[in-house]
């Protein structure tokens, strides 16, 4: 699944592109250009991909799950009198309704629209609903292992909204409402923040293995309930933790660490040599019901030859060489997105990590990336996978 970035980047100004994570305002219609050639490219290498704001109409279009959406939205952004306005459709047709729901709403245009002004909270120009430029990187919002799937929680409220729109088109399209969300479901309330988890920290190893990284974003103490819970369902047999530095330069673990094919890691070894903090989580019990967390004693890199079952090679950012490595870290090389063993779809920017992933039989395909790169995420960031090609054996799973 993925997002084409559409109207709410032209919200980003320089003013506040940082409140909005962003480190630069990027170009929208180029930007477009490069993700339809992205998307293009999946499509080319035999991926079927769904586009989030179709899939969003598609569920928005039942009264009652819009009214629910609805009423979540506006009472996360502290709006909760304007909902029925919305999802009545009294001002706004279905198609606008989406759109607003990504680009945001000011006090302005909901003037303009219903006449009505709200109680002063600023200028017009002040944002009833936010807009989301960051819903192009579909990563994050949520994750799916094997047939369940994982809601997300975010770190940054300006987020928030991503995950409640994903949740609507995981829980009631036709395509997912059969599958179970394991973790973050409108049942369960107590899975609220602070409990915050993103999809960028979730590697799956294989159909019995995740890895989440304790980062900026993620807390331990959502993996722990993240990983009693998937013990429960059966989804998984191990799940292990490992610490990241909280820097907003490694804001997920896949922005230091990606898998493009069993047995071969891209990693930004500068942070990755250095994680020492793993624990590993187990069922305890033959019903499930109780979860063991245990220190690793083994290294990362001892834990991955025994989760693929084979000898590792571990490609560094950049092939180590400074400082092309920090700078291309910086820039999501190490974000790189397998769309087969061994093929992955990189920046081509980041031209010494394309030759280090070649050196060891990665075919790279390279898109481009002069404003995609602007909301510092990459390939694998703007991709949300929902059904992975498994390769036989034990330990068969994609990255």
């Amino acid at each position: 699944m993925v997002h084409r970035p559409g109207p709410e980047i032209e919200r980003l100004t320089h003013e506040n592109m940082k409140d909005f994570l962003f480190e630069d305002v990027p170009y929208l219609r180029r930007m477009q250009d490069e993700h339809d050639a992205f998307t293009s490219q999946l499509r080319a290498h035999g991926a079927e991909v769904y586009e989030l704001t179709t899939l969003l109409a598609d569920v928005l279009a039942d009264v009652s799950v819009r009214s629910e959406l609805l009423r979540q939205v506006c009472a996360t952004a502290g709006v909760p009198a304007i909902a029925e306005d919305l999802s009545g459709l009294k001002y706004w047709a279905l198609s606008d309704l989406v759109t607003l729901l990504f680009a945001g709403l000011t006090a302005s245009e909901y003037k303009k629209a219903s006449g009505q002004r709200l109680s002063p909270r600023g200028s017009d120009e002040h944002y009833i609903l936010s807009p989301v430029p960051n819903a192009y990187f579909t990563r994050d919002p949520a994750v799916v292992v094997g047939t369940a799937a994982i809601s997300s929680k975010m770190h940054f409220r300006r987020r928030v909204r991503e995950t409640l729109m994903m949740r609507a088109v995981l829980e009631h399209h036709p395509l997912f409402r059969h599958n179970d969300i394991t973790y973050g479901g409108t049942d369960e309330p107590t899975e609220d923040r602070p409990y915050t988890i993103e999809g960028g920290d979730v590697i799956i190893l294989s159909r019995e293995t995740v890895l989440v990284g304790g980062s900026e974003r993620t807390r331990s103490e959502t993996i722990k309930r993240l990983a009693e819970k998937a013990f429960r369902f059966g989804h998984i047999q191990r799940l292990y933790e490992i610490s990241i530095p909280t820097d907003r330069a490694y804001m997920h673990l896949d922005t230091i660490f990606t898998i493009v094919d069993r047995g071969k890691v891209l990693w930004y070894s500068s942070v990755m040599e250095q994680v020492r903090n793993i624990h590993r989580y187990e069922p305890d019990g033959g019903d499930g019901s109780q979860t063991r967390r245990v220190p690793e004693e083994r290294s990362l890199r001892e834990i991955l030859q025994s989760e693929f079952g084979c000898d590792v090679t571990f490609i560094d950012t950049a092939g180590g060489k400074r400082p092309f490595a920090s700078r291309e870290q910086r820039m999501d090389g190490s974000n790189a997105l397998a769309i087969a063993p061994s093929v992955a779809i990189t920046y081509e920017r980041n031209e010494h990590t394309i030759r280090a992933l070649e050196a060891h039989g990665v075919t790279c395909v390279r898109i481009s990336d002069s404003e995609l790169v602007r909301g510092l995420g990459g390939p694998r960031c703007m991709t949300m996978p929902l059904r992975r090609c498994a390769t036989k054996g034990r330990n068969s799973g994609q990255g």
